[in-house]
């Protein structure tokens, strides 16, 4: 399975956010999925990338042109996508990608997600996507789309299409639950972890 992961191309101060982009690296290589990312050495991003690596997991890195001449594209990708514009890697990134996961990150991971989320609500695939709620990371932007809901411009169940997740124990059930009903509604994170996950 082809997984797309939005993270930070900084690591932030947190060093839960980096043992989650381990972990989440981790059980990508372990179960022999396949990453697919921005390209980066740096980062959150780094960190998952290399970590499937060093597992001799497969990893998708779609990389625009100016970032490699940066200097910051990570070495030994099993495949390497590059693109000229932000645009062009973030329609990359969807073409390839089958589930679509998000760690904590900043505003390039906002833009990312969103346009996910968006997606999502149009019916142009995919069905769903995974936020890593790391140390409560993103509550408020959770909150922001109980916003939404209250001043009708989202409905609830496009909410429930937005898994929020604590850990990737979690994250790994949700999607245990979808590859066994695809076509079948499966629980949410609130529903797994309702005290955690409530508003």
């Amino acid at each position: 399975m082809n997984i797309t992961v939005y993270c930070g191309s900084n690591p932030g101060h947190n060093q839960h956010f980096k043992d989650a982009a381990k972990a989440l690296g981790e059980w990508i290589a372990n179960e022999g999925h396949t990453l697919v990312y921005g390209g980066s050495s740096v980062g959150l991003m780094g960190i998952v990338s290399q970590t499937v690596l060093d597992l001799g997991g497969t990893v998708i890195g779609v990389e625009p042109r100016f970032f490699i001449e940066a200097g910051v594209a990570q070495h030994d990708l099993t495949e390497l996508h590059v693109v000229e514009t932000m645009n062009e890697r973030k329609a990359k990134m969807i073409e390839l990608g089958e589930i679509f996961i998000t760690l904590p990150g900043g505003i390039g991971t906002l833009e990312e997600v969103s346009e996910i989320m968006s997606r999502i609500r149009l019916g142009l695939g995919p069905s769903t996507c995974f936020l890593l709620n790391i140390d409560h990371f993103y509550d408020s932007f959770r909150n922001y789309l109980h916003d939404m809901i209250d001043a009708g411009f989202l409905d609830q169940v496009d909410l429930d299409r937005y898994h929020f997740v604590d850990s990737i124990e979690e994250l790994a059930v949700l999607l245990d639950q979808e590859q066994a009903n695809p076509t079948e509604r499966f629980a949410t994170a609130a529903e797994l972890n309702p005290v955690t996950t409530q508003r």
